[in-house]
């Protein structure tokens, strides 16, 4: 499965006084790098444990016909979360399926259907936390935080260990998804 990403504000996920109080940074000289190493941080977990930070339409197209189930790539979604799926002809064209179909929201959200498709689908709904960065649970924000700090603390050193820091992979350890 595919998918792509639109940011449907324009909110950051972290609150930069915060963050950089969190790195010990006083003064306003630091602010745009230090506003996009939050920003790096919160794009490192988000791809990491295929979540949502902020509100975000996903896009997501199947490769081949699935069956009664399809596991959405990127949650967490509302259970009253509006989704449109669309059936991809062998043409390309796209035909709208506007029923015969439910979501079971939630971190690890799957939409269910009523029989098989028969062909490739797209698959549009919203995931995210909320509009501002005040909705992200609090071990998320201190991870996106701490990822954050060590790219402030490690910049210009190529010899330091890439990956995340251990404090932010052991929150986002909690929320990614294993797969069988």
């Amino acid at each position: 499965m595919r998918y792509t990403r639109t940011d449907t504000g324009t909110a950051t996920p972290f609150d930069l006084t915060a963050l950089k109080a969190h790195m010990r940074v006083t003064g306003s000289d630091e602010d745009t790098g230090i506003n996009a190493m939050g920003v790096a941080a919160a794009a490192e977990i988000e791809a990491y444990c295929e979540l949502a930070l902020l509100s975000q339409t996903i896009t997501a197209t199947t490769d081949t016909w699935p069956g009664q189930t399809v596991a959405l790539p990127v949650g967490p979604v509302a259970a009253d979360a509006t989704i449109t799926v669309h059936l991809i002809e062998q043409d390309g064209t796209a035909t709208l399926i506007p029923d015969g179909y439910w979501l079971e929201g939630g971190r690890y959200p799957v939409l269910h259907f009523i029989g098989t498709p028969g062909a490739p689908l797209r698959i549009t709904y919203t995931a995210g936390y909320g509009a501002a960065a005040t909705a992200i649970p609090a071990d998320l924000a201190l991870a996106i935080s701490d990822q954050a700090l060590r790219y402030y603390d490690r910049r210009g050193d190529d010899d330091a260990p890439q990956g995340l820091a251990v404090s932010t992979a052991r929150i986002c350890a909690r929320y990614r998804r294993v797969s069988a």
